[in-house]
């Protein structure tokens, strides 16, 4: 009992050292908004001129308030801000989905019709047969039926689920044409 209790303060003792350890870092690491206000000529971070430094020419006095507005950034235009290396954050960021692309046509064919037959699958009987098209490295488009992969549509058995893929692809090649119609 002692052993298990040791190694769970010793367990628990490190994720504190560890979780103060990236405070630290990230207190020590200063936003770029602070920098940029201290490269403004003639301001210091304080808002106060500069001391003249002998043998150079004072610039023209600013307001601080005029020096800073020169700095930020327009509405178009945002500073890059750098990751926070606070723990917590690095493990949200990590549990952040990828964003899909926002181009419909970035997608391969396969995960295109593959999206409209999901839609088709939600009415149908067929729904509970987990039916996916996946285009895959060194095999190109495949069929999975559950935990069945075929090599194509005309590979799977079961007809009624080809005839199902088949129309899901006529209706992708009809929203393709008639994407092409509005462009043009």
């Amino acid at each position: 009992m002692s052993d298990t209790f040791l190694i769970l303060a010793v367990g628990v003792i490190g994720i504190g050292i560890g979780f103060a350890l990236g405070m630290l870092v990230n207190s020590l690491r200063s936003p770029q908004s602070d920098s940029k206000a201290q490269e403004v000529p003639g301001i210091q971070a304080e808002g106060k001129p500069k001391p003249d430094l002998p043998g150079k020419k004072a610039p023209p006095a600013q307001t601080t308030q005029e020096s800073l507005s020169d700095v930020q950034p327009s509405q178009d235009q945002s500073p890059l801000k750098r990751p926070s290396m606070n723990p917590l954050d690095a493990f949200t960021r990590a549990l952040q989905p990828v964003s899909q692309p926002t181009h419909p046509f970035a997608r391969s064919i396969a995960e295109q019709v593959d999206e409209i037959l999901q839609e088709m699958l939600m009415d149908s009987p067929l729904r509970s047969r987990a039916i996916r098209l996946l285009e895959l490295p060194q095999k190109g488009m495949v069929v999975m039926v559950g935990l069945d992969q075929y090599a194509g549509v005309d590979a799977v058995p079961d007809e009624e689920i080809r005839s199902l893929i088949r129309s899901a692809v006529a209706e992708w090649e009809r929203r393709v044409s008639e994407d092409e119609t509005v462009n043009t």
